[in-house]
């Protein structure tokens, strides 16, 4: 009896041993592929203009949140992920799924529908901006009725707001086909230029669109804590743009 249980015993322990070499493995195989992606994703990187790259990482707290990745991706701070959208827009594929989830937020939140929606509401905000747009594909545009009370851009932090929230409209409905990449890039340029009038670095940046987004009342409640949670993986994470694409260009 008492030679069986120390067989017992001895098979359960070369069982667990197994176990862990294979985990080891597993994980050694994960990192491996970690960082090979990580590689890939600087080249590609290398391969985006400036303007791409930082009209994107305007949007970030509401691509991160909608591409629903940026929580697993970045749950180390040794992690080597670096996803692409949040550098990039409109040249990569999207699952059915995704393109329908861009178009239901753009729909939900902004009445954007088509082209001409999207064209109508971006020139709302250009106004706001008091970008001019005469040389651009806003320059037909009409304006559409919004609650200018909510965004008064005396309030602060709302140009910081809607700097990132129209970058997410740009970045946005050209993923689903709405916005030709190179049209929207002359807008991102606009916003690039408008957002650095008012705000000296990514920090800078993230703190008055906190501010902003409170004060303009975008989310309630619960929605702000989500938007602060992932503005600081952004601030904190190796693989967010804000921490790799410079706020001055060089």
């Amino acid at each position: 009896m008492f030679k069986f249980i120390k067989e017992l015993i001895s098979s359960i322990k070369e069982g667990i041993d197994e176990a862990k070499e294979e985990l080891k493995e597993e994980e050694l195989s994960k990192q491996k592929e970690i960082a090979i992606e990580y590689e890939k994703n600087v080249k590609e990187l290398e391969k985006l203009s400036y303007t791409e790259k930082f009209g994107t990482a305007l949007s970030a707290p509401f691509r991160a949140i909608y591409f629903g990745d940026l929580f697993s991706l970045f749950k180390s701070d040794e992690d080597l992920n670096m996803p692409l959208h949040l550098y990039s827009f409109g040249k990569y594929p999207l699952s059915e799924e995704q393109k329908k989830e861009f178009s239901d937020i753009l729909k939900r939140d902004f009445d954007i529908v088509d082209k001409e929606s999207c064209l109508n509401m971006l020139k709302t905000f250009f106004v706001l901006f008091h970008i001019d747009v005469a040389d651009t594909i806003l320059a037909t545009a009409e304006s559409t009725s919004i609650d200018t009370s909510m965004w008064d851009m005396k309030k602060i932090g709302a140009s910081a707001l809607l700097s990132s929230v129209s970058s997410h409209i740009i970045t946005a409905s050209t993923d689903i086909g709405f916005l030709d990449k190179e049209k929207a890039l002359v807008l991102l340029n606009r916003i690039i230029d408008y957002t650095k009038q008012n705000n000296s670095s990514w920090e800078n940046y993230s703190e008055n669109f906190i501010i902003g987004e409170k004060n303009v009342g975008l989310n309630n409640f619960m929605g702000r804590k989500v938007i602060s949670k992932y503005i600081s993986y952004l601030k904190e994470k190796k693989g967010s743009p804000w921490n790799n694409v410079m706020w001055s260009q060089t």
